[in-house]
């Protein structure tokens, strides 16, 4: 039951003032407010990291490594190689530990663009040959197109490329350097 005050005003039960029947509690109406900037704020947030190229991305993001690691300093950098019938492959190899992922593999084909990782296997062999775990799709366009890999070596040649060797009977890829990283 609401008593009048004689200016459009009446108290409701509850000791609230009521405006044609409404209930005007200026108390959640500030909790509204505080809940709608908070949620700007963080639609704001997640719009400036896509925009400064954070976030989900179909293409590979080399994740600084740690300081110290087992790959051999001649590894380090990306490599690239012309594949017969799949395009242009672009690897990445990371310093990193037994276990971390250290290889980025990014194939671009005609129709198909994916990304793939590896972790190091064990320490590098004598001779500096690094085993690879077989390697995880990340992303691709279209995902369908991307298959995972199976477990690879790499190894420097003596003129300074760089061959990747799959599963026995599989051809081996040679990259040359495209650049320091």
């Amino acid at each position: 039951m609401a008593v009048g005050d004689g200016r459009g005003w009446a108290v409701g039960a509850y000791g609230h003032p009521e405006v044609d029947g409404e209930v005007r509690d200026r108390r959640s109406t500030w909790l509204l407010v505080v809940v709608a900037l908070t949620v700007a704020l963080g639609a704001g947030g997640t719009l400036f990291t896509l925009l400064r190229g954070g976030g989900v991305s179909d293409t590979a993001t080399v994740v600084p490594a740690p300081a110290e690691g087992v790959v051999p300093e001649g590894y380090l950098g990306t490599w690239e190689a012309r594949v017969d019938g799949a395009g242009t492959h672009r690897l990445t190899v990371i310093q990193g530990r037994v276990g971390e992922r250290v290889l980025t593999l990014v194939a671009d084909g005609a129709d198909q663009h994916c990304v793939f990782t590896a972790s190091l296997l064990r320490k590098p062999d004598a001779d500096g040959t690094l085993g690879l775990s077989a390697a995880t799709v990340t992303s691709g366009a279209p995902l369908s197109s991307c298959a995972p890999g199976t477990p690879t070596t790499l190894t420097l040649t003596p003129d300074h490329h760089l061959k990747r060797t799959g599963q026995p009977g599989t051809p081996a890829v040679t990259y040359s350097r495209s650049g320091p990283d």
